[in-house]
């Protein structure tokens, strides 16, 4: 592939332009390295050399103790009852957020085996919002979970009075909703408020190109969260040189992608963003491959890093790529966490698919665990909420890059991965496992 090759061996040209990155500590934090042109990487700190309970370079995370009381809701001596909630029933992604229970199944039973938390072994409750059942589940967990734990939902925002107005703490995988982006006492791993967007990599694509800074193209869903995307994604495309000359929204029913792609190609779409699923984009690659034509290039964010994107698009897709903020899979070798979080998921969770979302929810549940375990006996959700408040860099023991948990900012590190025909290939920065950490990779944008 020419244009992979390409764009690996800029590397030394765009280093000029990398902001800040960091290096990694032994504790899993980062410590910043301000001018540093060095991309950051999640394996430059020692693995865990702990027991059963240890995680990547966090140490031990879940072994036996002494914890005792009923101090807060789900909370008794010998167990804490926490939820996870995911559209695991939306019948238009099916099988999209699946891993958000797998990861939380691995997890659980991991750190039971361990010991629990301090001696406090975790009762999961998987609550199935279904897309448009999440408000409900998440006033039945106010008054029998602890807190919401690796969580996801399409429609987040429904949710965010109740848990507010409850206490109840809220560590996600994602969030989806403004209103869930900037809420009270919500923890995302891949934090997005509503002054940030995420665009990692685009300003690489820009710079090499600016034929496709010119001409760049943007398909989103349709619906409140689709109409907030498509205006931040559009201006932090603009706020870093692209010129957006066609965007569209397509609808849940929508199977005809001809008359889109037609669109697309008359508009002369070069560099197109595709917001979208694993099927949308099957249909979409289908489509372009029957007109015989592809834009020079086309780009997604994390949710396209899963394995159903190769098994339903991997015959006709073509000059993709995918943008994700948490270390690849297949760095495996070089970052002992993801090695960890691979044997983990199939040991407990045989059946799971790696992606990004059992990924970021694993960390989610990785930082519910450390918050805990500081609490002691006096487990409570202030307590918890009063960890998370001085978590400035966290990496999930390498399993992500660093995001500041207390302030909320939407992380500036991301991996490019070329999406092709059987596999993904890290195409930028070109050493397997590291990050380019470019302000650029999420500019301002007006909420």
């Amino acid at each position: 592939m020419q244009r992979h090759i390409k764009l690996t061996a800029f590397g030394a040209v765009a280093l000029l332009a990398l902001a800040a990155c960091s290096s990694h500590g032994p504790s899993g934090t980062t410590s910043s390295g301000a001018g540093s042109s060095t991309p950051v990487s999640p394996a430059a700190s020692s693995p865990s050399t702990g027991g059963a309970g240890s995680f990547g370079t966090l140490g031990e995370v879940c072994g036996p103790g002494q914890a005792k009381g009923s101090t807060d809701t789900g909370v008794t001596d010998t167990s804490i009852q926490v939820a996870t909630i995911a559209d695991v029933g939306w019948s238009v992604a099916p099988g999209l957020l699946q891993p958000i229970f797998d990861g939380a199944d691995a997890f659980v039973d991991w750190c039971n085996a361990a010991g629990g938390i301090n001696g406090r072994k975790l009762q999961l409750d998987k609550r199935d919002s279904a897309y448009s059942n999440y408000l409900p589940q998440v006033k039945t967990s106010c008054t029998k979970d602890l807190a919401l734990v690796g969580s996801m939902g399409i429609l987040d925002d429904t949710g965010v009075d109740a848990w507010q107005a409850c206490g109840l703490l809220n560590f996600t995988a994602a969030t989806v909703g403004s209103k869930a982006a900037t809420a009270k006492l919500m923890y995302p791993m891949t934090p997005i408020p509503a002054d940030q967007q995420t665009i990692g990599g685009f300003h690489l694509f820009f710079d090499q190109h600016p034929d496709w800074a010119a001409a760049v193209g943007s398909l989103y869903a349709n619906g409140a969260a689709g109409d907030r995307e498509q205006h931040t994604y559009n201006e932090a495309i603009t706020n870093i040189g692209g010129k957006v000359v066609y965007t569209a929204e397509y609808t849940q029913t929508t199977s005809n992608w001809t008359p889109y792609v037609q669109a697309m190609k008359k508009a002369g779409v070069k560099f197109l963003f595709l917001n979208d699923t694993a099927n949308v984009t099957a249909g979409i690659e289908q489509a372009m491959a029957t007109l015989n034509w592809y834009p020079e290039i086309q780009i997604s964010p994390s949710q396209l890093y899963d394995e159903t994107t190769l098994q339903l698009a991997g015959k006709t897709i073509k000059n993709y790529y995918t943008y994700i903020p948490t270390t690849p899979f297949e760095a495996a070798a070089q970052v002992p966490a993801v090695q960890q979080y691979l044997d983990l998921l199939q040991k407990y969770a045989p059946k799971a698919k790696k992606t990004f979302f059992g990924a970021t929810a694993f960390s989610a549940w990785l930082l519910f665990a450390e918050a805990v375990k500081s609490c002691g006996s006096n487990v409570t959700r202030t307590c918890i909420s009063d960890y998370v408040a001085t978590q400035k860099e966290w990496t999930g023991g390498g399993l992500q890059g660093p995001i500041d948990p207390a302030a909320n900012k939407a992380s500036q590190c991301f991996i490019i991965m070329k999406v092709e025909s059987d596999k993904f290939t890290q195409a930028y920065p070109s050493e397997l496992g590291k990050y380019d950490c470019d302000p650029k990779n999420a500019p301002t944008v007006n909420p």
